[in-house]
Order: C-alpha cells, then structure tokens, then sequence
C-alpha cells in the first residue's frame, strides 16, 4: 500500500469515526452533562442510558468497527462504554458486530493494495501463530490477544489466503473473549457486580494464557518434523 493510499484510508476513517462520536454525543449530553445529579440514584442513571434509542447501537458498532479497521486507534474505551449504554449482552454483541466488520473491511483493504508487512518484534509471535499445527486456531488466538497489533494479524490472514467466511469466522471466535472483558466490565461499572469483576480477571488471564498454548502447538510441530 503506498503512502497517499494509507493516508486516504487514515483520513477518511478518522472523518468517519469524528462523525459517528459526534452522533454519539449528541444523543448521550444531557445525561453526561446532569451526570452527578443522577449518580446518587443508580437504579435511574442505568434506565436514563438504556433507553437513548436503538439507533445508537448502530453508532457504537460503526465506531469499533472503524476504530478495529485503522491500525493503532484504541477501541476499549468505546467498547466499554457499550456495556455501559446497553449492558453486557447487548453491549457484548454490539463490539463482537464492530469487531468483525472492522477487520474483514481491514483485510479487504490491504488485499485491494497490497503491501509487505513491516518488521516488528510482534512479527515472530505473528508467524508463530499461523504457522501452528491448525492455523485457524492460531489466527483466532492471534485476534484474541490485546497485545497482538491486529494489523500483522489481517496481513497474516491474507498470506494464508483463506475464504471469506473463514476469515470472518476467526475474526468471531477471536473477538469474543475481549468483547465480553470489555462489555461486562462496563456494565459492572453501574451495577457494582463483585462477581463480575472476579469473572474479568479470570478471563484476563486465559487471554494471556493462549500464550502458552501457542508454544505448545510450536513444540508439537517441531517434534513432528523430526
């Protein structure tokens, strides 16, 4: 992809991701402006949110999924505020809905202007992941882990040239655990769950868990080979 493309592409999605927030903030001031008025009854605060309209969950999903499409915009907080606005199955829906469309539209993107990935210390954990034993769970996992910059996993799907409906597929599965973190983590920012809270912190730590799993799948391959 050359350089006035990737800015194109940058500026555009940002224009579109002003807008959209924008949209959301029109809809959602009052009750942020009149925040501490309603703080004090929870009960009110959670109904006076919930009830902005449907058309919002549309907003919320076009902003993660933008947000999920360019590379190095963070989409947590948006993803939070889902749960918080909708609460956590809505909430889980509306982000796993961005999360998919937003990098099925990255990889059609970089399939229509093809460019070779940069090298990066992410890059060997991005190889790792798609060269394992079963390479779908691999690039599942690879859309799993926050801290696997979800560029060098859409590049990667690509080399693998898989179908359509299996990359959206791996998009899914990968995109669930977060979108739960970060939908129910919101929710619990209302209702004060201690459950929930206990719930998160386990799933943080099966995310970083899949770590272990990919050096398994590498240790299997190899021993394979030989």
């Amino acid at each position: 992809m050359k350089l006035h493309h990737k800015i194109i592409f940058a500026a555009l999605g940002i224009i579109g991701l002003i807008i959209f927030l924008e949209l959301i903030w029109l809809n959602y001031r009052t009750i942020v402006e009149n925040f501490f008025d309603y703080a004090f009854d929870r009960q009110t605060l959670i109904d006076l949110l919930r009830h902005q309209g449907k058309h919002n969950a549309v907003l919320f999903m076009a902003v993660i999924a933008i947000g999920s499409a360019i590379p190095g915009l963070p989409i947590a907080a948006v993803a939070v505020l889902s749960g918080v606005c909708f609460g956590r199955w809505t909430g889980f829906a509306i982000n796993v809905g961005g999360i998919v469309m937003g990098n099925l539209l990255a990889i059609y993107i970089l399939g229509r202007f093809p460019h070779k990935a940069r090298p990066s210390r992410f890059r060997p954990l991005a190889d790792k992941l798609t060269n394992m034993h079963h390479p779908r769970l691999g690039l599942s996992i690879g859309y799993a882990v926050p801290m696997l910059p979800t560029l060098l996993v859409n590049y990667a799907s690509l080399e693998m040239k898989l179908s359509i409906q299996n990359k959206a597929l791996c998009i899914f599965l990968g995109s669930l655990p977060v979108s739960f973190l970060y939908a129910f983590g919101g929710d619990e920012l209302l209702t004060g769950n201690i459950k929930e809270v206990i719930l998160a912190v386990v799933l943080v730590l099966l995310l970083f868990g899949l770590y272990e799993i990919v050096r398994r799948d590498q240790r299997i391959r190899i021993s394979q080979k030989n």
